[in-house]
Parts: structure tokens; C-alpha cells; sequence
């Protein structure tokens, strides 16, 4: 299955299929509360959106971490349940990391991953920074992949 992979920037008009995924993946299926699902960062980011017949099954987001410019902060990447272990999860993060590489400023990416999808990451050079931690309830690992 080839998804369609759309990118936007910001609170664009896909932006509620994205949203949609984030809630039914984080809020409904991993009991994420509501309140932390939202940030400020969804104004600024670079959203992707897979799409597969039309239909939104996946996304993620990039920014600038407020801390450091020279960071770029990946996030919010989900797949919803019924398309899983397709390499939909593959597709999203490659389009994301071409978008960071796409703009020179960025000599790191970080993401707090999920513990259970920290393997996913190391495939794409992350590695493993600091101790694990809880974000929302959920089991977490800091990872960074340093740009050449």
C-alpha cells in the first residue's frame, strides 16, 4: 500500500484529520487525557498527513524546539490501529526527517518516544539519551539523531 503523504504548515484545513487520528490513537486507545493532546506547537509545526484511498490513517508533526534552533522536535506521530504493521510508521517519519534535512538549520532531531516504538527510531539513527521517564501516563525514552 502506497499512501499519499500530504504536508502542511500550521492549523491548515487538514489539520482536523490529523487531530481526528491523534485523538482516536492517544486519547481514546492510549488513555492520554484530552487536555495534553493540544499544545501551541500545532500553530507552528509542519504537519504529515497519510492518507491511503482518500482516507486519513496516519500522521506526525516537526518543529523548532523553543530551547535550541538548531533542534528540530518530532512528535505526535500516530497510525490508527487497523492500518498497523503496513510501514505506514516508516513512510511518516522519512517524510518528516526530510522536511527537518530540508532546512539547514536544524543539527539534531529529538522526539520522546514511546518505549515500545523506541526500536522504530534506532532504524532511523536515533539513539537513546537520558533515562526513561513518564509522559501522560505512558513509558518513555529521549532519543536524538544527530544530523552530518
Amino acid at each position: 500500500m502506497q499512501p499519499d503523504i500530504l504536508v502542511f504548515k500550521g492549523l491548515g484545513p487538514r489539520f482536523s484529520e490529523a487531530l481526528n487520528i491523534r485523538t482516536l490513537v492517544f486519547v481514546e486507545e492510549q488513555n492520554v487525557p484530552c487536555e495534553l493532546e493540544r499544545d501551541e506547537f500545532d500553530a507552528v509545526a509542519s504537519h504529515v498527513l497519510l492518507t491511503c484511498d482518500g482516507v486519513a490513517v496516519a500522521t506526525g508533526r516537526v518543529f523548532s524546539d523553543p530551547e535550541c534552533f538548531e533542534t528540530a522536535r518530532l512528535g505526535r506521530v500516530a497510525v490508527l490501529k487497523n492500518f498497523r504493521g503496513r510501514g505506514l510508521g516508516r513512510v511518516l517519519i522519512k517524510e518528516l526527517l526530510r522536511i527537518v534535512r530540508s532546512n539547514r538549520q536544524y543539527r539534531r532531531v529529538m522526539i520522546h518516544a514511546q518505549k515500545t516504538v523506541a526500536g522504530l527510531y534506532a532504524g532511523f539513527g536515533f539513539r537513546i539519551v537520558g533515562v526513561e521517564f513518564f509522559e501522560a501516563g505512558i513509558l518513555h525514552q529521549e532519543m536524538v539523531l544527530e544530523l552530518v
